[in-house]
């Protein structure tokens, strides 16, 4: 194997040197891969019971709704609207002000289905 050596200011630096970087680069990579793998097989076995869990929560949630009072439900979503303004004019992270919106809307969504329910005579 020839050596290309080529000097670099006070040292030198040889193609097997550029050669070993490659190498353990290449190998640091295929290491990645297989661990960014085999944390999607666990995401994807636990999947299933994660949909599972939130459909439960979700169907919970929308009877607890449905049993508050109009006042207490306007309340909730008013300070909850209120909060999520308060954080978004102050600079906090869209993602948070995002889950302090997400239960004024549930709660203004059965607000207006009450409200259309009243309008078309069906009663609860």
């Amino acid at each position: 194997m020839a050596r290309n050596s080529r000097n670099n200011g006070g040292g030198t630096e040889t193609a097997e040197a550029g050669e070993d970087i490659r190498a353990t680069a290449v190998g640091m990579m295929s290491e990645a891969q297989e661990r960014v793998r085999a944390s999607a097989e666990k995401a994807a076995e636990k999947l299933p019971e994660a949909v599972a869990t939130a459909q439960v929560a979700a169907r919970d949630t929308q009877r607890m709704l449905g049993e508050m009072s109009d006042q207490s439900l306007m309340i909730g979503a008013s300070f909850s609207i209120g909060l999520g303004v308060g954080l978004f004019i102050s600079g906090w992270n869209r993602l948070l002000v995002f889950f302090v919106l997400a239960p004024a809307a549930a709660m203004l969504a059965t607000l207006f289905n009450r409200q259309d329910a009243a309008r078309s005579g069906i009663t609860e």
